[in-house]
């Protein structure tokens, strides 16, 4: 059996993307938003957003619409 090693593309990461879309938006993107643009899966864009808001890079404004909790995520 043989072992294939997949190297890393270069260019940005999934954190780096996040905030180059979070700067394109100046009113913000929901996960919802980014896991659309991105392609990505709402669990890997969470991960990437704990590591920028713990960094602050990324802040969280609360927003409220139709009754539901939406969190609008801003640089």
């Amino acid at each position: 059996m043989t072992f294939i090693i997949i190297k890393a593309t270069p260019g940005l990461n999934t954190n780096g993307k996040i905030l180059g879309l979070l700067e394109k938006f100046p009113d913000g993107l929901t996960v919802k938003q980014l896991s659309n643009l991105l392609n990505r899966p709402i669990s890997m864009i969470q991960t990437c957003l704990k590591l920028l808001v713990s960094c602050q890079k990324v802040t969280v404004k609360k927003v409220i619409a139709h009754r539901n909790k939406e969190s609008v995520l801003t640089t």
